[in-house]
């Protein structure tokens, strides 16, 4: 019989790691971990300042505005085709403004980015979650006839068009969630049946 209680177990997980016992770094651990460190260490100063003396603060600046707001208007605008001249036309070279699988490609990417950025599923209520998990269902089901082989090329030109639609839908429906959340209001459905 022993001497001494069996302790309590822990009542939550801050008890629980409260009675862990410290960790023991093994004997010259930091020593070996920093020698190698202040070895480099005078290399990468002169170099750095080196690096500093090419990077005016303007330079940074501007690059930062570029990658920032130009980068990403230009992911948003949609792209500006040439058109055709008559020696490229008369070669039987295609455009993309033609080919109508390169303008549902074009389209169907930028609004999946723009539902990347417009998606926010922190803040959702149970109507808003339930249509947005049917919105992306039907996307999935498209998705795998897709990938269906020995599809002809008006069937995988209508599954795209269907797609670009409910990529359509679901970004509409997002960005309407996202402002009304910024309005501090939510998206609440009701349902009605009329007898």
């Amino acid at each position: 019989m022993p001497d001494h209680p069996a302790p309590a177990p822990p009542r939550d997980w801050r008890d629980a790691f409260a009675a862990l016992p410290p960790e023991t770094p093994p004997p010259g651990g930091w020593g070996a971990i920093t020698a190698p460190l202040d070895a480099r260490a005078p290399a990468a100063r002169t170099s750095r300042s080196r690096r500093s003396g090419r990077w005016p603060l303007w330079a940074a600046s501007a690059a930062v505005l570029v990658i920032a707001v130009v980068l990403p208007w230009r992911m948003l605008a949609p792209p500006t085709l040439a058109p055709a001249t008559g020696t490229e036309a008369d070669a039987g070279i295609a455009t993309a403004s033609t080919d109508p699988f390169e303008q549902l490609y074009a389209e169907s990417a930028q609004l999946e980015f723009l539902l990347a950025v417009a998606r926010d599923d922190r803040v959702s209520s149970a109507t808003a979650a339930l249509l947005a998990d049917a919105f992306d269902d039907r996307l999935a089901v498209i998705d795998a006839a897709l990938t269906q082989p020995g599809l002809s090329r008006e069937a995988q030109l209508s599954l795209w068009q269907q797609r670009v639609e409910g990529l359509r839908t679901v970004t509409g429906f997002e960005s309407n969630r996202r402002w009304l959340a910024a309005q501090g209001a939510r998206y609440d459905a009701t349902l009605l049946t009329v007898d």
